[in-house]
């Protein structure tokens, strides 16, 4: 007996742990809960809902749900008395759109406004919310068991039609792509003609570019003067590149002007950047659909008050006076064109937002928008506002384009090679003094 207790058996301890799963798997299959699922699985079969509910049995079968279980979606049917169900949340079982697909608007359309056969979306004038209303022009109340799984434009027209009392462009616009990326909440998407051919000008620009630093040795010389003394050059990177401690010894007045553009900008890229990561990772979080909604408080004031600090950087370039500019070793002069082209951007942006909102029917959390609730206000009497909505979206699209295809041909370069430079700069500094 000690020998056996000391030195028991090899496949003594797997045969204990088998007995104790089995053990473990009869205490769970007896359980009251296991029991209750079990009978409610046995019990309510879509044939034996189909006894009560013989008027959903048809609707059902022609659905694209007619492989799911009644108990699947409604949980709550498990009980006998269930006469009063709370509405199916489709996200039971359907992960929401990416923001490819419904953009940041839809955060207030429902699923239903949607995806309801031959229903009709409409607006709740409280809310604003885009909802399925149940009647068809004939008056008949649709089954909410016959859902479609279309996609398309045939699924968007449901809304997007002209002189439709939804607050949706006629126009059915792109997803933001890869260009709005620095300014707004977008997907790296290029489906757009605008996104695709900016982008390819910009590539050949660039390319171009590297090729002539590659020529003459500059790409070599700056990755040589980069290797080494890390710790040094995070600091200037910081310093320098972050902080512009640079520009200000040179001059004050340049550096609040140069701030003005740089950390809106900047601001509004890290914003865009944590809603996208958001909306991936945890879309039905009320954080992400904040993040996601325009008329929310916070965006509507950040993004006004970040477009108002641009332009005041942008009017600041442009008439200021030209006597005793300085400029730093090795950096571009500041140019004029690209930053009129900037304005433009951020004024058509301010007057695209007070449609926007015009568009909606004012709603509720718009007026923290300040500079676009504003404008909009002037807008209240302008017929075909649906329309108009989507051509000067195509204005400020297009502007963008045109602003990220220039990079590489003009002044504006100094956004990417100024960092290069700036670090190549601080190397060799740290290099000659010892």
């Amino acid at each position: 007996m000690v020998k056996f207790l000391t030195n028991p058996p090899r496949n003594l301890y797997m045969k204990v742990f088998i007995v104790q799963i089995v053990i473990l798997l009869i205490l769970i299959g007896s359980s009251p809960m296991a029991a209750a699922q079990n009978d409610a699985g046995e019990g309510y079969t879509n044939s034996q809902c189909a006894e009560c509910h013989e008027e959903m049995a048809d609707d059902h079968a022609a659905s694209v749900h007619k492989d799911v279980q009644c108990l699947e979606c409604h949980v709550q049917a498990v009980e006998e008395n269930h006469e009063a169900l709370a509405a199916v949340n489709c996200r039971q079982c359907h992960a929401p759109h990416d923001e490819k697909v419904i953009h940041d608007a839809h955060t207030r359309v429902a699923c239903k406004a949607c995806h309801q056969k031959d229903g009709i979306p409409v607006a709740e004038p409280e809310t604003g919310l885009v909802i399925f209303s149940g009647n068809i022009l004939s008056g008949r109340k649709l089954s909410p068991h016959q859902m479609v799984a279309e996609r398309g434009d045939s699924l968007c027209q449901k809304c997007h039609f002209k002189g439709n009392a939804l607050g949706a462009s006629s126009m059915i616009l792109p997803p933001k792509g890869i260009l709005c990326m620095p300014c707004h909440a977008a997907t790296f998407s290029i489906g757009d003609r605008t996104t695709f051919l900016s982008l390819l000008i910009f590539g050949v620009g660039m390319s171009g570019m590297c090729v002539v630093w590659f020529s003459g040795g500059r790409i070599r010389q700056s990755a040589h003067a980069l290797q080494g003394g890390l710790s040094p050059l995070m600091v200037a990177m910081v310093a320098d590149v972050l902080f512009l401690r640079r520009l200000f010894r040179l001059s004050p007045c340049r550096w609040l002007i140069h701030a003005l553009i740089f950390y809106p900008i900047l601001i509004r890229f890290a914003f865009g950047a944590l809603t996208l990561s958001l909306s991936l990772i945890v879309p039905d979080t009320d954080l992400a659909r904040a993040m996601l909604d325009k008329n929310n408080p916070l965006q509507g004031m950040l993004f006004d008050l970040t477009g108002l600090m641009i332009f005041t950087g942008v009017a600041a370039v442009l008439f200021r006076p030209k006597e005793g500019l300085q400029t730093i070793a090795n950096l571009p002069k500041p140019g004029r064109t690209m930053t009129v082209l900037l304005g433009l951007i951020v004024l058509v942006g301010f007057i695209l937002e007070s449609l926007r909102i015009a568009m909606t029917g004012w709603p509720s959390g718009a007026q923290y928008a300040f500079i676009g609730y504003g404008l909009s206000l002037l807008l209240k009497s302008v017929p075909e506002i649906t329309t108009i909505y989507g051509y000067v979206w195509y204005v400020h699209t297009i502007l963008t384009g045109v602003f990220i295809a220039l990079i590489p041909f003009t002044r504006m370069l100094h956004i990417i090679t100024s960092p290069v430079v700036l670090m190549a700069d601080v190397r060799s500094r740290i290099q000659a003094n010892n």
